[in-house]
């Protein structure tokens, strides 16, 4: 689902702009097979983004050219993304009917929909397929966001020299890149958890379809603020404890360490925990087959296990280039912050569909 501005190309380049980092990456279509071309993580100075917004827009779009510079991408065209935050996702159901007449019956409906003025919004829809409870019936994904929050991402991208032909939605692009990846489990019932810098986003999926979705407002910057005020050090410090560094620290420290840091991960494992109880306590019951955890802080020592033991339910790491082809080097220390920006470019290779 996306905000449509133009047409696609053989060429997808997806800029996932997060609140820490912005991931850049090209991929290529040859045939049926699929290519990442090049990539590359920019790390943010604290501030200069807020929640997928930028704030800071001369340093970051700088940052930007200079790495599409690096990379050798010339392709303009470029897919964004808006944090899941900022828009509103609701699945309906319409009696199936032409498409002129569904452009024409969708901006009523939306409107039952939609908290924000309709005026205030630019808003998307997609047809899924068959409603399962009515067979003369569609299922309709519609998709709103805020003109000011979708303009401003557009106006900065086009500082960098670039055209938005699509604005993507966050955790829709995931969706997306864990279908692409993930072919074998479409049946299956499975949730996917996006630990991000600001946020922790749980999906629950089954053949291509979003069936519940919920925001954790806890993600990794949360927890780099809390050891940092723990072990009275700056963020800096603090994120080089948390990726891994405080193996350098002595025995008792890193004793002292573990223990908090096991706290504060127990708290996203209990609202995630607590997310798919709520989910299945209205749905007969269905628990997800597996969980599958990207972002970020999805490699964060210990959380693999703790949401396993706790949740008791099988989980793994998604590997975001599991079905893609290598033309240069993989960025194997941080593949897992692709997740967003994977499921950007294929909508751009794909052209929007």
């Amino acid at each position: 689902m996306a905000f449509k501005l133009g047409l696609g190309s053989k060429i997808g380049v997806g800029i996932d702009i997060g609140s820490s980092s912005v991931k850049v990456l090209e991929i290529s279509k040859s045939g049926h097979k699929y290519y990442a071309e090049s990539m590359d993580v920019i790390d943010l100075p604290i501030g200069a983004v807020n929640a997928g917004i930028v704030n800071d827009k001369a340093s970051v779009a700088s940052y930007i050219k200079t790495s599409l510079s690096k990379l050798g991408i010339k392709e303009k065209k470029v897919v964004i993304g808006i944090p899941c935050k900022h828009v509103i996702i609701k699945t309906i159901e319409m009696p199936k009917m032409k498409a002129r007449e569904i452009d024409s019956s969708i901006y009523y409906e939306a409107q039952r929909f939609i908290t924000y003025d309709i005026k205030e919004v630019f808003f998307d829809y997609v047809i899924l397929g068959d409603s399962p409870n009515d067979p003369n019936s569609n299922l309709i994904m519609i998709i709103a966001g805020k003109k000011d929050i979708i303009e401003n991402q557009i106006d900065f991208v086009h500082e960098c020299g670039l055209n938005p032909h699509i604005v993507d939605v966050d955790c829709i692009a995931v969706e997306n890149m864990f279908n692409f990846n993930y072919p074998e489990e479409f049946d299956e019932l499975v949730a996917i958890v996006r630990i991000g810098a600001s946020e922790t986003n749980v999906h629950i999926v089954q053949k291509g379809l979003n069936l519940f979705r919920r925001d954790i407002p806890i993600g990794g910057s949360n927890i780099t603020e809390e050891i940092a005020k723990k072990f009275q050090t700056d963020v800096n410090a603090a994120e080089n404890m948390k990726t891994g560094n405080v193996e350098k620290m002595n025995p008792d420290f890193q004793v002292n360490y573990s223990i908090y840091l096991n706290m504060i991960l127990s708290r996203i494992t209990m609202e995630i925990q607590r997310t798919i109880d709520y989910f299945a306590a209205n749905n007969d019951k269905q628990y997800p087959k597996r969980i599958y955890l990207a972002g970020g802080s999805s490699r964060l020592a210990g959380i693999l296990e703790d949401i396993e033991n706790k949740v008791n339910i099988s989980s793994v790491v998604i590997n975001p280039f599991r079905n893609l082809l290598f033309k240069g080097n993989a960025m194997d220390d941080k593949s897992y912050f692709f997740g967003v920006a994977v499921g950007l470019a294929l909508r751009g290779v794909k052209g929007g569909a």
